[in-house]
């Protein structure tokens, strides 16, 4: 049973037990005339509760949190949750903040597992005063945002409860910002008995209502080991991965596709927009910058103590090799603080939050690589590099992609465009909710089921997509 089939049984089996609890629901009132209440169900896939920070550092302090394996339980802080009438203009019925989504010591949200996922749900009652009605039909949207991130995003900023909901949500990087890990998703509802109800397709039957968010970002991880010391005469200092093509802002929809009106589930969707211009990186052998830095692993923090240029690691037995033989080894507590990843010795990690892009035909045909990883020397010169060949595992992983855009702005509406899947190896679109991994990361932290990519014999650099970042066993490399 796929993660989506469980969410629906559980939340089905969990609004039963409500309705059978308040043994007025479905007789049409209580005494005294009063309605009854009417609830739905909030669930967020892939996000768990916050993670030890260690000591000293407070819990959320930081709005990074890293992608520490290929199952993360992720975190975000607030649950904005909007419901406006499906018609034209769309009036604004009701909307909500839950704040401390993944603290659970207030319980805001509680956590749900299965056999293929897992995430945090909660149970939505709506005040008395609000009411949805039988002959309407109504759209719910959510979004689960970590505060502070996105130039200080906030979902739904200035609408008016009665008023008119009449943009599309769009959340942009702030210069010098990285992208965060932020979920989102929409639900059409309706009214059967006085019971909020929805449906997981056109053909499905109506079920107690229901609205996931997913994530809206692409995400990657690197893992590596036995790293070289020197290349070509000279010291590396830096791994880093690049990417040829960047985008600025994510669009929070396309959450359905043309086909059919009730399935908010879509896959292989494109929702990243505003190609960013401001490259900071080069591929190698360009004259000029062309790519953006994905992440930037500094090897001086994992590998410390040279003291003739504390810019270099040190490779401390002096076999030509940044590995588990190096006694100076230890974890970059700025990037990945005490409690927030386990690594074993000799190895480095880098990761980052991605928007999605999509790579045209024409970069295709010039066989445009989608990222590159690179090793620098002090100066920041490429001594060392490998085109990522992507390895998809999905097994509906050449369908069409879902292309979402604005043409006439936040303001307009959203066009959904079908794209035909031109990705080569080397050169390929990102799609949302997927995990690109180099290396592979075990969610439990255990190192002998981690397998760190070997620099000294990796001669061809695998990347693996992880649709809804599902959990594959194998190798990740060549």
């Amino acid at each position: 049973m796929s993660a989506i089939r469980w969410l629906f049984s559980c939340f089905a089996a969990v609004a039963a037990l409500v309705s059978c609890t308040d043994s007025w629901q479905g007789q049409g009132g209580v005494p005294g005339g009063k309605l009854p209440d009417q609830f739905f169900t909030v669930a967020v896939e892939s996000s768990g509760e916050l993670f030890s920070a260690g000591d000293g550092i407070a819990p959320l302090a930081r709005t990074r949190r890293p992608i520490s394996s290929v199952n993360p339980a992720q975190t975000f802080d607030r649950m904005r949750i909007l419901i406006v009438e499906y018609a034209s203009p769309a009036t604004v019925i009701w909307q909500t903040t839950i704040d401390d989504w993944s603290n659970p010591d207030n319980q805001a949200s509680v956590p749900w597992s299965s056999a293929t996922g897992r995430g945090r749900y909660a149970t939505i009652r709506l005040p008395e005063h609000v009411r949805l009605e039988e002959d309407k039909t109504y759209m719910a949207y959510a979004i689960g945002y970590q505060t502070g991130t996105y130039g200080n995003y906030a979902p739904f900023a200035g609408v008016e409860t009665g008023g008119f909901y009449r943009r599309t949500e769009v959340a942009s990087v702030a210069p010098g910002e990285h992208p965060e890990e932020v979920f989102a998703g929409a639900e059409i509802f309706f009214v059967e008995g006085g019971v909020i109800r929805s449906r997981r397709s056109a053909e499905a039957e109506s079920e107690n209502g229901l609205l996931v968010a997913r994530r809206q970002m692409a995400g990657t991880f690197g893992y590596f080991t036995r790293i070289p010391a020197v290349v070509g005469g000279a010291e590396v200092a830096t791994l880093r991965l690049v990417a040829s093509r960047c985008n600025r802002s994510v669009i929070f929809g396309g959450f359905r596709g043309v086909d059919d009106a009730f399935d908010f589930l879509k896959d292989n969707v494109i929702n990243g927009i505003e190609p960013r211009t401001d490259c900071d990186a080069r591929l190698d052998g360009s004259q000029r910058d062309d790519a953006f830095t994905v992440y930037a692993i500094g090897l001086n923090r994992w590998f410390p103590g040279n003291e003739a240029d504390d810019r270099l690691p040190l490779d401390a037995n002096g076999d030509g090799w940044l590995d588990e033989a190096d006694a100076n080894w230890q974890t970059d507590v700025e990037q990945y603080p005490a409690g927030t990843i386990s690594l074993p010795p000799g190895t480095v990690f880098g990761d980052r939050f991605l928007i999605a892009t999509a790579m045209t035909r024409a970069e295709v045909e010039a066989d445009l690589p989608t990222f590159q990883l690179q090793l620098l020397d002090v100066a920041g010169r490429i001594v060392k590099h490998w085109d990522v060949t992507l390895r998809d595992t999905d097994p509906e992983a050449d369908s069409d992609r879902t292309l979402v855009s604005l043409p006439d702005g936040p303001e307009g509406r959203t066009r959904i465009t079908r794209l035909e899947n031109v990705d080569t190896e080397r050169c390929f679109s990102i799609v949302r909710n997927r995990l690109y991994t180099v290396g592979e990361k075990s969610q439990s932290q255990s190192y002998g089921e981690d397998h760190p990519v070997d620099l000294s014999a990796a001669r061809e650099l695998v990347m693996d997509a992880r649709h809804e970042w599902q959990i594959a066993n194998f190798i990740i490399f060549d």
